[in-house]
């Protein structure tokens, strides 16, 4: 099925680009725009203020062929010290309903687990019901509903160990 590895900006830059230009869906659905390279810097280096950068974390899934066909990143310590948060996990079209999803998800949290933390959150797109259905089939509980400031509401599901 592939594996999932960890990615580092600039090295996986375009091989994550590629992803999101076919995930572009979900990119537009979140921004109003599609995705480009600024987005992709974004998405692997930005945490704000306190999450210093070896604090992000960005793990790929990639086909037995080599092309990359999900993507999650997190950041360790925000919200508390001691708690991680999932800020995207992506899946090329092609790829979703085949279980990828859980088995990123699943990465995710045992690697949270692994460095103690006390729980991972998520927030999931109020536009995007069946990710919240996925979250809480997963066993993540609906912590707060909130917006951004980008006009996007969001709903922050919390998972703890």
């Amino acid at each position: 099925m592939g594996d999932i590895t960890r990615l580092t900006f600039p090295k996986d830059a375009d091989a994550v680009l590629h992803l999101c230009l076919r995930a572009r869906d979900y990119i537009e659905l979140e921004t109003g725009k599609g995705p480009d390279a600024d987005y992709v810097h974004e998405t692997m280096t930005d945490a704000p203020p306190g999450v210093p950068p070896d604090h992000i974390w960005c793990w790929g899934h990639t086909r037995n062929d080599g092309m990359l066909n999900g993507i999650a990143t997190c950041l360790k310590g925000f919200y508390g010290p001691s708690d991680w948060y999932l800020g995207l996990l992506l899946l090329d079209p092609a790829a979703r309903g085949q279980s990828l999803g859980t088995q990123m998800a699943n990465h995710v949290i045992t690697q949270a687990r692994n460095d103690n933390a006390t729980c991972l959150r998520i927030a999931v797109l109020d536009a995007n019901p069946r990710a919240r259905i996925f979250w809480e089939r997963l066993g993540f509980i609906h912590e707060k509903s909130t917006s951004a400031g980008d006009g996007n509401l969001r709903h922050v599901h919390r998972l703890a160990f």
